[in-house]
């Protein structure tokens, strides 16, 4: 797996995380570390910036690749649609309030079962009270939680 970061810090985490390979994208070319890695691309990408992260579809993406897409920056997005058709890239657009109640269930229970088992992580950056909420959003927007941000009700 190869994973993406903004930070030394964040890479280390993604390394202890299972992480094969990790690029910097503030600091490395995202594109030439990814061929320089697969000689190819990557069969899947997993985009939670879909504004950000479509104009690399052509540098990381191997032909009939899929770009998985679950969040955007911005309401509107440019996608390389003459590289997505030349190649027959798929995009998969999923959002988890979306999915069939069945299928979401199906997805907690195994999400709770590699919990239990110790294979599935979760990494808690900081907490704040309710009353703290803009703080709490403050820290998610500058971007340098590494981990989730909690908002405690009581």
């Amino acid at each position: 797996m190869i994973a993406t970061v903004s930070s030394s810090a964040k890479a280390e985490i993604a390394r202890a995380a299972g992480a094969d390979h990790v690029i910097d994208y503030k600091t490395d070319d995202v594109g030439a570390r990814v061929k320089s890695i697969t000689g190819a691309g990557v069969d899947a990408t997993i985009d939670v910036l879909l504004d950000a992260n479509a104009p690399l579809w052509p540098a990381v993406l191997r032909p009939k690749g899929t770009a998985v897409v679950y969040g955007t920056g911005a309401p509107e997005a440019k996608i390389p649609a003459g590289f997505m058709l030349q190649n027959g890239i798929t995009v998969k657009f999923t959002l988890v309030y979306e999915m069939e109640r069945n299928d979401r269930a199906r997805a907690a229970a195994e999400i709770t079962r590699l919990l239990e088992r110790g294979a599935l992580a979760s990494m808690i950056d900081r907490s704040f009270a309710l009353t703290d909420i803009v703080a709490a959003h403050q820290a998610m927007e500058r971007g340098d939680a590494v981990g989730k941000i909690v908002v405690r009700l009581a």
